[in-house]
Protein backbone atom coordinates (compact mmCIF):
# COMPACT_ATOMS: atom_id res chain seq x y z
CA UNK A 1 0.00 0.00 0.00
CA UNK A 2 2.71 2.23 0.73
CA UNK A 3 4.51 1.61 -2.25
CA UNK A 4 1.60 2.15 -4.36
CA UNK A 5 1.17 5.80 -2.48
CA UNK A 6 4.53 6.78 -3.11
CA UNK A 7 4.08 5.68 -7.23
CA UNK A 8 0.35 7.81 -7.09
CA UNK A 9 2.47 11.05 -5.50
CA UNK A 10 5.21 10.88 -7.91
CA UNK A 11 3.35 10.33 -11.00
CA UNK A 12 0.67 13.22 -9.49
CA UNK A 13 3.86 15.59 -9.22
CA UNK A 14 5.12 14.88 -12.58
CA UNK A 15 2.23 16.13 -14.21
CA UNK A 16 3.03 19.38 -13.40
CA UNK A 17 5.99 19.35 -14.49
CA UNK A 18 6.04 17.72 -18.39
CA UNK A 19 3.44 15.86 -20.43
CA UNK A 20 1.85 12.67 -19.58
CA UNK A 21 1.47 10.48 -23.14
CA UNK A 22 -0.73 8.12 -23.55
CA UNK A 23 -2.15 5.93 -26.50
CA UNK A 24 -5.38 7.40 -27.04
CA UNK A 25 -8.57 5.32 -27.24
CA UNK A 26 -10.63 3.83 -30.07
CA UNK A 27 -13.20 6.76 -29.55
CA UNK A 28 -14.26 9.27 -32.00
CA UNK A 29 -14.87 13.22 -31.65
CA UNK A 30 -18.61 14.30 -31.76
CA UNK A 31 -19.34 16.66 -34.45
CA UNK A 32 -19.78 20.18 -33.79
CA UNK A 33 -20.83 22.49 -36.31
CA UNK A 34 -18.99 25.99 -35.54
CA UNK A 35 -17.01 29.31 -36.79
CA UNK A 36 -13.08 29.94 -36.57
CA UNK A 37 -12.16 33.06 -35.21
CA UNK A 38 -11.61 34.55 -38.65
CA UNK A 39 -15.43 34.14 -38.91
CA UNK A 40 -15.17 31.30 -41.45
CA UNK A 41 -17.67 27.87 -41.52
CA UNK A 42 -16.06 25.09 -39.73
CA UNK A 43 -17.56 21.43 -38.62
CA UNK A 44 -15.53 19.46 -36.21
CA UNK A 45 -13.75 17.38 -36.62
CA UNK A 46 -14.18 17.05 -40.46
CA UNK A 47 -12.64 20.28 -41.46
CA UNK A 48 -9.43 19.88 -40.21
CA UNK A 49 -6.84 19.33 -43.28
CA UNK A 50 -3.25 18.07 -42.05
CA UNK A 51 -2.48 15.54 -45.18
CA UNK A 52 -1.19 13.45 -42.41
CA UNK A 53 -1.25 14.27 -39.07
CA UNK A 54 -3.64 16.98 -36.60
CA UNK A 55 -2.09 18.27 -33.24
CA UNK A 56 -5.52 19.77 -31.85
CA UNK A 57 -4.82 21.58 -28.97
CA UNK A 58 -7.75 21.06 -26.43
CA UNK A 59 -8.95 23.50 -23.53
CA UNK A 60 -11.08 21.78 -22.00
CA UNK A 61 -11.53 23.83 -18.41
CA UNK A 62 -14.32 23.57 -16.31
CA UNK A 63 -14.48 26.94 -14.99
CA UNK A 64 -13.15 30.65 -16.04
CA UNK A 65 -9.31 30.76 -14.52
CA UNK A 66 -8.55 27.31 -15.48
CA UNK A 67 -9.95 28.16 -19.34
CA UNK A 68 -7.77 31.21 -18.97
CA UNK A 69 -4.88 29.48 -17.40
CA UNK A 70 -4.87 26.33 -20.54
CA UNK A 71 -5.68 28.55 -23.60
CA UNK A 72 -2.30 30.30 -22.20
CA UNK A 73 -0.47 26.92 -21.58
CA UNK A 74 -1.85 25.22 -24.82
CA UNK A 75 -0.02 28.68 -26.78
CA UNK A 76 3.11 28.45 -24.83
CA UNK A 77 2.71 24.27 -26.37
CA UNK A 78 1.83 25.57 -30.01
CA UNK A 79 5.15 28.22 -29.95
CA UNK A 80 7.65 25.69 -28.83
CA UNK A 81 6.03 22.83 -31.31
CA UNK A 82 6.25 25.04 -33.46
CA UNK A 83 10.31 26.43 -32.90
CA UNK A 84 10.84 23.10 -33.36
CA UNK A 85 9.23 22.89 -37.37
CA UNK A 86 6.81 20.54 -36.73
CA UNK A 87 4.01 22.11 -38.54
CA UNK A 88 3.71 22.19 -41.78
CA UNK A 89 0.84 21.07 -44.96
CA UNK A 90 1.20 17.27 -43.78
CA UNK A 91 1.30 18.20 -39.81
CA UNK A 92 -1.34 20.90 -39.12
CA UNK A 93 -2.21 22.58 -35.71
CA UNK A 94 -5.55 23.38 -34.40
CA UNK A 95 -6.95 25.13 -30.69
CA UNK A 96 -9.80 24.08 -29.92
CA UNK A 97 -11.38 25.95 -26.57
CA UNK A 98 -14.12 24.20 -25.81
CA UNK A 99 -16.94 25.56 -23.86
CA UNK A 100 -19.95 23.99 -22.38
CA UNK A 101 -23.04 25.34 -21.53
CA UNK A 102 -22.72 28.72 -22.86
CA UNK A 103 -25.86 30.64 -23.00
CA UNK A 104 -26.59 32.10 -26.88
CA UNK A 105 -25.96 35.66 -25.26
CA UNK A 106 -22.63 35.00 -23.92
CA UNK A 107 -21.20 33.72 -26.90
CA UNK A 108 -20.22 37.04 -28.68
CA UNK A 109 -18.06 37.87 -25.73
CA UNK A 110 -16.23 34.73 -25.07
CA UNK A 111 -15.23 34.69 -28.83
CA UNK A 112 -14.06 38.35 -28.15
CA UNK A 113 -11.95 37.09 -25.81
CA UNK A 114 -10.48 34.39 -27.32
CA UNK A 115 -9.56 36.57 -30.34
CA UNK A 116 -7.73 38.23 -28.00
CA UNK A 117 -6.06 35.58 -26.19
CA UNK A 118 -5.14 34.33 -29.68
CA UNK A 119 -4.05 37.66 -31.38
CA UNK A 120 -0.39 37.25 -33.05
CA UNK A 121 0.23 33.97 -31.24
CA UNK A 122 -1.82 31.35 -33.86
CA UNK A 123 -3.39 32.42 -37.16
CA UNK A 124 -7.84 32.78 -36.44
CA UNK A 125 -8.50 30.15 -39.20
CA UNK A 126 -6.78 27.93 -37.01
CA UNK A 127 -8.87 28.24 -34.06
CA UNK A 128 -12.60 27.09 -33.16
CA UNK A 129 -14.49 27.64 -30.15
CA UNK A 130 -16.75 24.21 -29.45
CA UNK A 131 -19.63 25.45 -27.97
CA UNK A 132 -21.19 22.41 -26.43
CA UNK A 133 -24.18 21.18 -23.86
CA UNK A 134 -21.52 18.22 -21.87
CA UNK A 135 -18.34 18.67 -21.51
CA UNK A 136 -17.31 15.02 -20.26
CA UNK A 137 -19.42 13.57 -22.76
CA UNK A 138 -17.49 15.03 -25.70
CA UNK A 139 -14.82 14.12 -23.91
CA UNK A 140 -15.65 10.68 -23.65
CA UNK A 141 -16.58 9.93 -26.73
CA UNK A 142 -13.23 10.49 -28.00
CA UNK A 143 -11.47 8.76 -25.04
CA UNK A 144 -10.79 11.80 -23.15
CA UNK A 145 -10.98 12.76 -19.51
CA UNK A 146 -11.36 16.41 -18.23
CA UNK A 147 -8.79 16.74 -15.60
CA UNK A 148 -7.82 20.36 -15.78
CA UNK A 149 -4.63 20.02 -17.62
CA UNK A 150 -4.14 21.28 -21.20
CA UNK A 151 -4.76 18.67 -23.67
CA UNK A 152 -3.09 17.83 -26.95
CA UNK A 153 -3.89 15.32 -28.91
CA UNK A 154 -2.46 13.83 -32.32
CA UNK A 155 -5.22 12.74 -35.18
CA UNK A 156 -4.44 10.57 -38.34
CA UNK A 157 -5.61 13.16 -41.02
CA UNK A 158 -9.21 11.92 -41.08
CA UNK A 159 -9.07 13.59 -37.07
CA UNK A 160 -9.15 9.76 -35.52
CA UNK A 161 -7.33 10.36 -32.19
CA UNK A 162 -3.95 8.25 -32.40
CA UNK A 163 -1.77 9.91 -29.04
CA UNK A 164 -2.57 12.35 -26.00
CA UNK A 165 -0.44 14.45 -24.43
CA UNK A 166 -1.39 15.80 -21.20
CA UNK A 167 0.45 18.65 -18.95
CA UNK A 168 2.41 21.56 -19.22
CA UNK A 169 4.90 22.66 -21.48
CA UNK A 170 8.29 21.49 -21.24
CA UNK A 171 11.52 20.47 -22.87
CA UNK A 172 10.73 16.99 -22.19
CA UNK A 173 7.51 16.88 -22.88
CA UNK A 174 7.94 18.75 -26.39
CA UNK A 175 10.72 16.30 -27.24
CA UNK A 176 7.62 13.55 -26.87
CA UNK A 177 5.41 15.18 -28.88
CA UNK A 178 7.78 15.95 -31.58
CA UNK A 179 8.80 12.35 -31.45
CA UNK A 180 5.22 10.84 -31.39
CA UNK A 181 4.65 12.89 -34.83
CA UNK A 182 8.02 11.76 -36.05
CA UNK A 183 6.86 8.07 -35.84
CA UNK A 184 3.25 8.43 -36.85
CA UNK A 185 3.99 10.36 -40.20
Amino acid sequence: MRNMLLTLLFVLSTLGVSAVAQESGSGNFQQVKAKTLDDEKFTFPNDVRGSQLNVMFLDMATGRSSEEAQVGELIDWHVALEKRGVFDEQVMPYHFPVVAGAPFFVKGAITGKMQKSYKDKVPFGQVSILFIKDLAAFANSAGLAVDGQPTIVITSSDAKPLKTFKGQVSPDGIDEIVTAIGQLK
